[in-house]
C-alpha cells in the first residue's frame, strides 16, 4: 500500500482513523509499505499490512459468518487455481461484454476514486488499472494476492482484503463503486448493498451485476435451473478440491452441448446464441473455473427487475436503471442533500 491510502481507510468496527507503524518515513504520499500494522485511534484495534494488502477482519457478530467463511474458502481456492490464468491468458469473461453496457463516464474523470467491491481474481480491476482508472480493488478471499503476484501494481492502484459488511472505508469516498457478481452471494445482499451506499458519495453510481430468476425464460430454462439449484446444495458443501475435479469432468459435455454450438450459431447469425450457457469461450479451462463458480458458493440469491428495483430502493438510490444481459446489469446514484446518506438503508 502507499501512504495515501490512510485517507480513506478507517475502523471498521469504530469508524475512527487509522495511523500506520511501518518502520519506514511515511512523509510522502507515495512511499510504499510493504508490511507494517495499522492502529485505530480510538478502539486501539490493530490490523495487519502483509505483502502491501492491508488486511482487515471478518464481521465476526453476524448471524451468517458461517457462510461467509465458506465462500471465502470457495474463493480462495478459485482465485488461487484460476486468477493468475484469467489474467494472462485474457480469457472471456461475460463481464467484459457486462461492462460495455454501463456507461464510460462514470468512470472516467480527472480527480476520480472508485472501489471495485468483491474484485475476486482482478481480470475487470486490471482493465480499469489499464484505462488509467483509479480503483481500490476490495475482496474478501485471496484474490487479493493473486492480484499482487500476477500484476505489476500501477501508481493508480490499491489492494485491501476485507469484509462487505464491514468496510474499512471513509464514509463519502468513493466516486463509483463497481460490484460484478457479488451481492447475489452474500447472505444478506441488501446489507452489503447498504455498506457499499455509505461509503459512495453523493451523486455517485453504484453498478452491479446480479443473477436473474429465469422467471421470463422458457419452460425447459427454468427447469434446468431449479435442477441446478438442487444440485448446488450438494456441490456447495464438497471440498474444493473435489469439486473442482467434478467441474474438470463436466467440461467436454458443457462444451459440446453448449459453447459449440453457441459458436456455430454466432457464425450463421443465429439469435439463439446469445441465450445458450457458455457462449463466451470455447476453452475448458475457462469453462472448468466458470463450473465451479457456479457450483461452489454456498449462497445464492436471484432477482426479477422488480427486485433489483426495489433493493436500490431500500438503499435510498436513485434513477435507477436496470439491463437484462444474462442477469440484470444495473445502476443508481446516490442522492445530494439531506437524505444522502441513505435513510432508508438497513443497517
Amino acid at each position: 500500500m502507499r501512504a495515501r491510502l490512510l485517507e480513506y481507510l478507517v475502523c471498521p468496527l469504530c469508524r475512527a482513523p487509522l495511523t500506520l507503524d511501518s518502520g519506514s518515513n511515511m512523509d510522502h504520499p507515495d512511499a510504499y509499505v510493504r508490511s507494517g500494522e495499522l492502529r485505530c485511534s480510538s478502539c486501539a484495534d490493530t490490523y495487519v499490512v502483509r505483502d502491501g494488502i492491508p488486511r482487515f477482519p471478518l464481521a465476526t457478530k453476524t448471524s451468517a459468518r458461517r457462510a461467509v467463511l465458506r465462500t471465502r474458502q470457495a474463493y480462495d481456492f478459485t482465485w488461487s487455481h484460476f486468477g493468475a490464468a484469467e489474467i494472462e491468458d485474457r480469457w472471456e469473461k461475460d463481464s467484459y461484454a457486462y461492462m460495455l453496457l454501463i456507461p464510460e463516464r462514470f468512470f472516467l474523470g480527472s480527480g476520480k476514486i472508485g472501489l471495485d467491491a468483491g474484485c475476486g481474481g482482478g481480470a475487470d480491476l486490471v482493465r480499469f488499472w489499464q484505462r488509467g482508472v483509479r480503483v481500490i480493488g476490495f475482496d474478501l478471499s485471496s484474490g487479493v494476492d493473486t492480484i499482487a503476484r500476477t500484476t505489476e501494481m500501477p501508481p493508480h492502484g490499491e489492494l485491501v482484503q476485507g469484509d462487505l459488511y464491514l468496510l474499512p472505508f471513509q464514509e463519502s469516498s468513493f466516486d463509483f463503486i463497481y460490484s460484478f457478481g457479488v451481492l447475489h452471494h452474500l447472505p444478506d445482499p441488501a446489507s452489503g448493498l447498504a455498506a457499499l451506499t455509505r461509503v459512495l458519495r453523493p451523486g455517485a453510481p453504484i453498478a452491479t451485476y446480479l443473477y436473474e430468476t429465469f422467471d421470463g425464460r422458457s419452460r425447459l430454462a427454468r427447469t434446468i435451473l431449479r435442477f441446478v439449484r438442487q444440485v448446488r446444495r450438494v456441490t456447495a458443501c464438497m471440498p474444493p478440491r473435489l469439486l473442482h475435479l467434478l467441474c474438470w469432468s463436466l467440461v467436454p459435455f458443457v462444451w459440446m452441448l453448449f459453447a459449440v454450438p453457441a459458436r456455430l450459431l454466432l457464425v450463421f447469425g443465429g439469435r439463439l446464441a446469445g441465450r445458450l450457457p457458455f457462449a463466451h469461450t470455447l476453452r475448458w479451462p475457462v469453462l472448468a473455473a466458470d463450473l465451479f463458480d457456479r457450483f461452489a458458493p454456498p449462497v445464492e440469491h436471484r432477482f426479477t427487475e422488480g427486485a433489483v428495483r426495489e433493493l436500490y430502493a431500500r438503499c435510498g438510490l436513485e434513477r435507477v436503471e436496470v439491463y437484462r444481459y444474462r442477469g440484470w446489469v444495473s445502476w443508481g446514484f446516490k442522492p445530494v442533500g439531506p437524505d444522502s446518506e441513505g435513510r432508508q438503508c438497513p443497517r
